[in-house]
């Protein structure tokens, strides 16, 4: 207590011991043993801080581990305590008082954050401290402040962080498995990682792996971290290796685990699709010019997610192998994507045929069907080759330009039409035939057309003849039925190959022989009268104009070769250029027999019976055709007109048909009479497609 100076009963001796005081103090402030205002701390060495003992409070500083134990470095995934003692200026502890806890780095870290605690009744605040991650490193200090009736307590240590290696434990499955695990199951692992023996609450560069993983047939996906033990979840997802090792590696520590697994059960076995274009092949023996004889057929195997499964055998077997149909590799185990692929290759008998593929996994069979696949054609043969035409008789005698269409179909010696893409070729003795692009066509589901277009050369007779020719088969006898020429007679090493070796004359089955193929130019000169059936002679004839095919043959042959073998089919005919000016001759019939009028038969014009007494219908006949004795062009209309006292009736036919006949055509109309019987006439009116008309006059008397 301060004396009070002012009150009477003060004394000299009093005043005399304060100003003593006084001055000693100003001294010690003089030579620096005062530094600092009363009741501040100074820091001290590593690990532990103390106050200067004087007039105010003081901090104790302490930085232990877990045991107590004082420490100067902290590392890894390790913590430690940072213990204050705050006492008054006479050492009593002090309680209920506010720590703040400051850091000179972001190297560490407080729990709480704040870095704020109380102490408690012994003075004493604790809180805890750990680097700020497992890779922090360095030095920071510490320091402790508290303040204590406006005085101020103060109190730092130094420590060293650093990054110290953490450690994986011993790996486990929690619950462990009992047996293999099954595809798509899932196994929860705990992997405990430690840094100083301290478990970690952060861990950065952990890599999980297994050879399951590595084969992109399993899964482990990292999990939640708490106490230091890391969770992760393994899933199997069809694993063919039976045991798995899982390792997980930090640093330079590593673990590993095994598990036996189970590869994934066949869901489905798919059919995928074939090579082909469409769904059929050819008849052995028929390959080439576009054709095939064989398939390929895929196939994929599944599990029950639709994921392709690899390595699983795969057997094939065909619904029927009727003509020597095979199906090759019979085994064959699928690609990593769960594909495989097999062969189907033709038999000589046309048949429908579907594979099973057969694959087996834990015991479980399951086999999937291919679409349904065609062995369905041949080569072309010559009894089946078709030829026709959409007008056998054009308007091109005097016009460029005119189109007939030619038509060809081809089948082989079962009648299944040929394979799409079969070449025709064609040739003709006047106009042009074919396109800008080729002069032959190729087959679609077993027809091709090309146009015949008039123009010069025109042959003096108006008659062009088309002729096609491919490569095919002659006529034969499948006298064994096994679809196929077979020659019992052969004597080569294995069986007979039909189209490849030769067989004995009249060693084999019986065969149409066919000749060389040329084109008919049928009789030179103009065609005269009425002459029913094929112009073409369908004899070889150089000095008639006949050419072959192909061309500049030295020996042409009449007669076809004696072997079996690949030759040139053919069909051929003829189309006319008809003119547009039409030549009319009546007919006279009797019953249904007719013939050209003749002088000797009267008047031609003059129509008998339809006028004076007794007049009654009567039948007019007449024969239409043009400068060539070709019939008219097709779709020429006939009609009557101006007629008067007479009726003609219905002509038939009452347009010139698609015919190519010598001649022309012929057509037949009735007419009636006048009710009185009176005479009449009547004009028959010839039309061509161009437009040409030309009439006729018919009267009676």
């Amino acid at each position: 207590m301060r004396p009070n100076l002012d009150h009477p009963l003060a004394t000299l001796a009093t005043l005399a011991r304060y100003s003593a005081v006084g001055l000693i103090a100003a001294t010690l402030a003089a030579c620096g043993g005062g530094g600092g205002s009363p009741g501040m701390s100074t820091g001290a060495g590593p690990g532990t801080g103390a106050g200067t003992v004087g007039q105010g409070p003081a901090i104790k500083l302490a930085i232990v581990d877990g045991g107590g134990n004082a420490i100067t470095t902290l590392s890894g995934g390790q913590s430690g305590t940072v213990k204050s003692t705050l006492t008054t200026a006479t050492g009593a502890p002090v309680a209920g008082a506010i720590v703040k806890f400051t850091t000179s780095d972001a190297l560490v870290e407080f729990t709480p954050a704040s870095g704020s605690v109380l102490t408690d009744a012994a003075g004493v605040a604790v809180i805890t401290i750990k680097p700020a991650s497992v890779t922090a490193s360095g030095a920071v200090a510490i320091s402790a402040t508290s303040v204590i009736d406006s005085k101020t307590a103060t109190a730092s240590s130094n420590i060293a962080v650093g990054a110290a290696p953490l450690t994986v434990g011993a790996l486990t499955f929690d619950p462990k498995p009992v047996g293999s695990l099954p595809a798509f199951s899932t196994l929860s692992l705990n992997i405990p990682i430690t840094s100083g023996g301290q478990p970690v609450n952060n861990v950065v560069g952990l890599t999980m792996s297994s050879l399951c993983v590595g084969d992109g047939l399993a899964t482990l996906v990292p999990g939640t971290l708490a106490n230091g033990v890391q969770l992760a979840t393994y899933t199997n997802n069809g694993c063919r290796r039976v045991n798995d090792v899982i390792t997980v590696a930090v640093g330079n520590s590593s673990q590993s685990i095994d598990v036996k697994v189970d590869a994934a059960n066949i869901g489905t076995v798919q059919f995928v699709g074939s090579n082909l274009t469409g769904t059929s092949i050819v008849l052995k023996g028929s390959g080439g010019l576009g054709r095939s004889e064989a398939a390929q057929l895929t196939f994929r195997v599944v599990d029950q997610h639709n994921n392709g499964l690899a390595g699983v055998e795969v057997r094939f077997t065909a619904t029927t192998n009727t003509g020597g149909l095979a199906v090759t590799p019979a085994i064959a185990t699928t690609d990593s994507t769960g594909n495989v692929n097999t062969m189907v290759s033709s038999g000589t008998i046309p048949t429908p045929v579907r594979v099973t593929a057969e694959a087996t996994r834990n015991g479980v069979t399951i086999s999937g069907l291919s679409d349904a696949l065609t062995i369905s054609t041949g080569l072309p043969i010559q009894k089946s080759m078709s030829m026709s035409a959409d007008s056998f008789n054009i308007e091109g005698w005097l016009s460029d330009g005119e189109v007939s269409n030619i038509t060809v179909a081809l089948a082989d010696q079962y009648g299944n039409k040929v394979s799409d893409g079969t070449a025709i070729n064609f040739v003709t003795e006047g106009g042009a035939i074919g396109s800008s692009l080729q002069g032959a066509c190729t087959t679609k589901d077993g027809f091709c057309t090309v146009p015949l277009k008039s123009q010069e050369f025109r042959p003096r007779n108006g008659r062009v003849t088309v002729l096609a020719f491919a490569q095919g088969i002659p006529t034969f006898i499948d006298s064994n039925g096994d679809g196929q020429y077979s020659c019992p007679a052969f004597s080569g090493p294995g069986l007979y190959r039909p189209l490849v070796d030769t067989c004995p004359r009249d060693g084999g089955e019986p065969f149409e022989a066919l000749g060389d193929a040329f084109l008919d130019s049928g009789k030179l000169g103009p065609t005269t009268g009425a002459m029913p059936g094929d112009w073409l002679d369908g004899s070889y004839d150089a000095a008639n104009g006949d050419q072959p095919f192909p061309y500049n043959h030295t020996d042409f042959r009449v007669a076809g070769p004696a072997s079996f073998g690949i030759t040139y089919i053919r069909r051929a005919f003829e189309v006319t250029f008809s003119g547009s000016v039409p030549r009319m001759v009546r007919q006279f019939c009797s019953g249904e027999v007719c013939r050209d009028w003749t002088t000797a038969d009267g008047d031609p014009s003059l129509i008998a019976g339809v006028a004076g007494t007794s007049c009654s219908v009567q039948p007019l006949s007449f024969r239409l055709f043009d400068i060539n004795n070709n019939p008219m062009p097709f779709g020429t209309t006939v009609g009557a007109v101006d007629a008067d006292k007479l009726a003609p009736l219905t002509f038939s036919p009452d347009k010139v048909p698609s015919t190519n006949a010598i001649g022309g055509t012929i057509h037949t109309v009735n007419i009636k009479p006048d009710a009185n019987c009176a005479p009449g006439y009547f004009s028959v009116k010839v039309t061509t497609p161009k437009g040409t008309a030309t009439l006729f006059p018919f009267k009676s008397k």
